[in-house]
Formats: C-alpha cells, sequence, structure tokens
C-alpha cells in the first residue's frame, strides 16, 4: 500500500507462501486444500512466463535491426495479443522489438532504452511510451512516471 501524497509504500500486505499452504492443507486447512492446486497452477504460469522472457528478451543491440534516418524517436506501446501483453517498440510504422510487459518494471524500460541508444547512438533521441505502456512500466507507483518521461 502507498501513501496516496507521497506514493511512497506505507503497508504490504503478505500472502501465504506456497510452503505455507502445503503445510497448512497437510495440516487439515480447508482453505488450503482447496486452494492449493490453482496456487501450483498460478505458479508454473509465472514460471513458464519468466522462463519465456529470458530466452526472448532483448539482450544485444545486436538484435534490433538496421534503420535509416538521422533523427530516431521510438514509441513503446502496450499491446495485447491472445490471452498476452507485449511491449512493443516502434519508430514510425517499423516494429523495431516486442517483448512480453511486466506490470512495474522501470529498470527493464531504461535497459531497452540504453540498448537503443547503443544500436543507433547519436540518432537516437527518445523512447516515449504511451499512456497504457507508462502505466504497465509503473504499476501502481504514479511517481515512477517521472523516470521514464524525464529520460
Amino acid at each position: 500500500m502507498e501513501c496516496p501524497r507521497c506514493d511512497r509504500g506505507v503497508g504490504f500486505v503478505v500472502f501465504p507462501t506456497l510452503k505455507e499452504t502445503e503445510l497448512a492443507a497437510a495440516q487439515g486447512n480447508n482453505e488450503s486444500i482447496r486452494d492449493l492446486p490453482e496456487k501450483r497452477a498460478w505458479i508454473k504460469r509465472l514460471e513458464n512466463r519468466m522462463a519465456r522472457f529470458e530466452k526472448e528478451k532483448l539482450r544485444s543491440p545486436d538484435q534490433l535491426p538496421e534503420l535509416a534516418g538521422e533523427c530516431l524517436e521510438f514509441t513503446c506501446e502496450l499491446v495485447q495479443q491472445d490471452d498476452e501483453h507485449f511491449q512493443v517498440i516502434q519508430t514510425g510504422d517499423v516494429e523495431v522489438w516486442r517483448e512480453l510487459a511486466f506490470w512495474d518494471h522501470v529498470p527493464r524500460f531504461h535497459e531497452i532504452m540504453a540498448l537503443l541508444k547503443e544500436k543507433h547512438g547519436s540518432r537516437f533521441k527518445s523512447l516515449t511510451p504511451t499512456y497504457e505502456s507508462l502505466d504497465w512500466w509503473t504499476g501502481d507507483h504514479y511517481l515512477k512516471a517521472a523516470e521514464i518521461i524525464e529520460t
């Protein structure tokens, strides 16, 4: 939970871990017995998504296409395809990169921007997220938007 005035964390909601849920289920807790299959499936989906991201993410400027132009201004748009969300980097009508989107992941925005700068040097002018994309990058922390907008 964040303070509505300064966006600093003032409290956290802590949910039981998988081990805690398994232990409670083993001790006969009906709620844990009921929740355990769904919790295991959710963790498996998350692990698979993280593995996919690690396999497919942008790591090197060499993965980016060569682009013409002296002034390259990029946009970042959140796109939903099937049941997934992606951050899509474009310049004009050209899609430059697409990878899985994660909620509250400002450091990744800066990593992608650094790779674009490394690839295109002085031709790189900006990376600007759309409103929806910015919302995903910053999560529930509206003050983090300044970390992206001011870069």
